[in-house]
């Protein structure tokens, strides 16, 4: 699915008429953009992207189609530099290394002293 065909699907799901006048406005450009985005298949610039997304409430990483399920905007979660870290680092594992990660991780957060009160 392109940009179009996502933005088309979630803007039925809200029951918005993705190429009204209105819903153009609300997202940045105009009816022509619009159709043109449907007929051509290319993606539209950031900004009207990403007025789609607060539009829709859903991420631009789902209406681009880098991402395959589509996500709420508010479940958009900002992580720490340690968070990052630690995502980074079990990405770099092995399944049973990423097995034995959560393991340890799981027995620190159920001990007292290491929980965050």
């Amino acid at each position: 699915m392109n940009f179009y065909d996502r933005y088309a699907e979630c803007c039925a799901q809200k029951g918005i008429l993705p190429a009204s006048q209105d819903t153009a406005e609300k997202i940045g450009c105009s009816r022509a953009a619009i159709s043109a985005f449907s007929k051509s298949g290319i993606n539209p610039k950031g900004d009207i992207v990403a007025g789609a997304a607060s539009l829709l409430d859903v991420s631009a990483d789902y209406l681009l189609g880098l991402i395959e399920a589509p996500r709420p905007l508010h479940d958009s979660i900002a992580l720490t530099h340690d968070e990052m870290k630690a995502v980074s680092l079990l990405r770099s594992l092995n399944k049973e290394g990423v097995t034995a990660a959560l393991a340890m991780l799981t027995g620190l957060a159920e001990q007292f002293n290491y929980k965050n009160e």
